[in-house]
């Protein structure tokens, strides 16, 4: 949440195994021989080892630095700047070359390109000291455009690694947890379970969260089946903390399953929570969003173009999806965390619809309102010192 975090392991457990700049840390390290001609992969090694961590590369603070002109050999604006960094140029420009080639197979398997029309927002607090967040405090939202260089090259590698690994434990025999998706067609949706079965949507022929162990349950799971395989080989499946078949590695995507999907429902809310609060602080009534589903009664969801928004217009009946509109915005609900429109403007009718890219959930799950339930019943025995629930 914003200016605050509740991390999934006890603090001192993030602090000895984060990678942590000016220190060699634990790590389950992927080793990758590359043809340095056609870039393809030869071979790969995993490792079990301490691992000295040089620098920690930001994107928040070297994104507007680490440009395609600037890696393909051409001027930064801040030439000062982009030399003091901790990485040498040549070899953030092979990474990235590296990066663009498992992209462009990736995308020949999955049989279109991926396009990432949309930001990532992130949320700040002006001048937040850390606590627990009030509610009142002043919004900042950012955006940081996927696909910039180094968002590439750190997405193409993790997705390398955790393609890799998946292979491998399913070669080994050792369970692990996979996800997948059978085809790009519309309703196909992202599974999760214990087959190593492809991944449409990214283009891979397995997929296992592996690489965010400290803060993905999936991930820290899989690495105890990936630290056995390190250790014990064609063996592991017997040394692995979840054998084959194991009911209780079932039971973990099951259990996963279901807080995960609350965890985005809260975080979803939450996010939106602090959009309107955005929106009152500046005083925006109007703001411009694209179509994106016909409702029951005319009514359609729309995506505000500038914020992490989804909300319900109306005034749009006959427009096609994708429809770039002009909105002026009615009352905020603070209760229900909703917030209507009416179409005042129509923008541009031929705006064809978005790829999401990989990896991307439904798109309507975060509109409001959110659910609310009371229970106004009198619990027998409650009093003012002792309430009901």
């Amino acid at each position: 949440m914003p200016g605050y975090k509740i991390t999934m392991l006890p603090d001192d457990v993030v602090e000895a195994y984060t990678l942590s700049e000016g220190r060699p840390v634990p790590a389950v390290s992927l080793y990758v021989t590359l043809d340095e001609a056609t870039l393809e992969v030869q071979a790969t090694e995993t490792r079990l080892e301490r691992v000295p961590i040089v620098a920690n590369l930001r994107h928040d603070q070297i994104d507007h630095l680490i440009a395609d002109d600037w890696l393909a050999g051409g001027h930064v604006s801040n030439k000062i700047e982009a030399e003091a960094l901790p990485i040498k140029r040549e070899q953030l420009s092979f990474l990235y070359k590296l990066a663009q080639h498992l992209k462009h197979q990736r995308e020949l398997v999955r049989g279109k390109p991926e396009t990432f029309n949309r930001p990532d927002y992130s949320f700040k607090l002006a001048g937040h000291d850390g606590d627990v967040p009030t509610g009142d405090e002043q919004v900042l939202i950012t955006t940081r455009q996927r696909g910039a260089p180094l968002d590439v090259i750190v997405s193409e590698l993790m997705i390398l690694a955790n393609s890799t690994w998946g292979q491998w434990l399913a070669h080994l025999g050792v369970p692990a947890i996979y996800r997948s998706q059978a085809s790009l067609l519309p309703g196909v949706k992202v599974r999760m379970g214990a087959k190593a079965l492809p991944h449409a949507g990214i283009g891979v022929p397995s997929y296992a969260w592996s690489t965010s162990p400290l803060r993905r349950y999936v991930d820290l799971v899989n690495q105890w089946q990936l630290i056995a395989a390190a250790r014990h080989g064609q063996t592991a499946a017997l040394a692995a903390p979840f054998k084959p078949k194991d009911a209780q590695l079932f039971a973990v995507i099951s259990a996963f399953d279901a807080a995960y999907s609350a965890y985005n429902a809260h975080q979803a809310s939450m996010e939106r929570f602090w959009t309107l609060k955005y929106l009152r602080q500046h005083g925006i009534t109007e703001l411009t969003a694209s179509l994106i589903k016909e409702q029951a009664g005319g009514a359609w969801l729309a995506r505000a173009d500038t914020l992490p928004l989804v909300f319900t217009v109306l005034g749009a009946q006959g427009l096609p999806r994708g429809t770039q509109v002009r909105v002026r915005l009615g009352q905020i609900d603070d209760i229900a965390l909703d917030v209507g429109g009416t179409v005042i403007e129509v923008l541009d009718a031929d705006t064809p619809p978005t790829d999401n890219g990989v990896e991307d959930e439904d798109e309507t799950s975060a509109a409001g309102p959110i659910a609310i339930a009371v229970d106004v019943s009198e619990a027998e025995g409650a009093s003012a010192d002792n309430p009901a629930p």
